[in-house]
């Protein structure tokens, strides 16, 4: 008698649970609160400040370096930081580029800003982040005129990619656990990279916008690996952006290993503030 009725409370108090977290979940889901307590909310940020109707001087898009330099919760005046992570590949920065320029047709930034470690540039959509950070944010109706036919065949290699925007997995952190297949076809810009660095270019062009792409201070025991990407001569030459990464690469400094927390990331009290003095430009 007191095993039934054990069972009938733990049943209970677990359909009770269920009930809870169901509402709970579709509260979070309606009212989009998870944007800003799920892993890479600074994408969410990112993404409604590109929606945001602001006249800016300049503008700036970039990996998680980029962010530690501009952080996108912090400069929000003339200079106007988008900078998230590089797990978003070149095709969440474009998203995020073209949200603003479309918000904001008669008061177009004068500089467009990449800020981005050269790794970030090899991001093919093949990264075990890639669901979380991409397809969560950006695999939406809205940017599907934006997503091109490279950028789609990556996503179907993704696991599971049709779920990301159901409940219970957008505003969640989980994410399917898979080893992407390595490709060996290019050491620094994939082709997603160069696919969306090629609409950057032509979208800055049209809307006489200058288009720079710098190179964060890198480590300097990185200092072989990055010069090996200044090689890369066919792939700079696809983007058509060989001017802007000749100057990429000849600006690129390295800086001690006892500034840097990991392979990128400055140390906290290392991050220098204002890196190029933007705003006397």
């Amino acid at each position: 008698m007191q095993l039934k009725r054990f069972i009938l409370r733990s049943m209970l108090f677990s359909v009770v649970a269920f009930v809870l977290l169901s509402i709970e979940s579709f509260y979070s889901y309606f009212t989009k609160a998870y944007e800003s307590d799920v892993n890479g909310s600074e994408v969410y940020l990112s993404v409604h400040k590109s929606k945001v109707k602001k006249k800016v001087k300049i503008l700036i898009i970039g990996d998680s370096v980029g962010e530690q330099l501009y952080n996108n919760e912090t400069y929000n005046d003339d200079i106007y930081s988008l900078t998230c992570n590089q797990a978003v590949s070149m095709a969440g920065q474009y998203i995020l580029l073209y949200n603003f320029i479309e918000n904001n047709p008669e008061s177009l930034p004068h500089t467009v800003l990449i800020i981005m470690s050269p790794v970030s540039f090899t991001n093919n959509l093949d990264q075990v982040f890639s669901f979380h950070y991409f397809l969560k944010p950006f695999y939406k109706k809205e940017y599907e005129n934006q997503l091109t036919d490279t950028c789609l065949t990556q996503i179907h290699k993704i696991p599971l990619y049709f779920l990301s925007q159901m409940p219970f997995v957008l505003n969640t952190n989980w994410s399917p656990t898979y080893s992407p297949a390595t490709d060996t076809t290019y050491k620094f810009i994939s082709p997603v990279s160069c696919n969306y660095l090629l609409k950057i270019k032509e979208l800055c062009s049209v809307k006489h916008i200058l288009l720079r792409i710098c190179c964060p201070p890198v480590k300097k025991s990185n200092r072989e690996l990055n010069l090996r990407y200044a090689t890369s001569v066919a792939e700079i030459r696809e983007t058509g952006l060989e001017k802007e990464f000749g100057v990429y690469f000849n600006d690129i400094v390295f800086w001690p290993d006892s500034l840097y927390r990991d392979h990128i990331h400055f140390k906290k009290q290392y991050i220098p503030k204002d890196y190029y003095h933007l705003t006397g430009h």
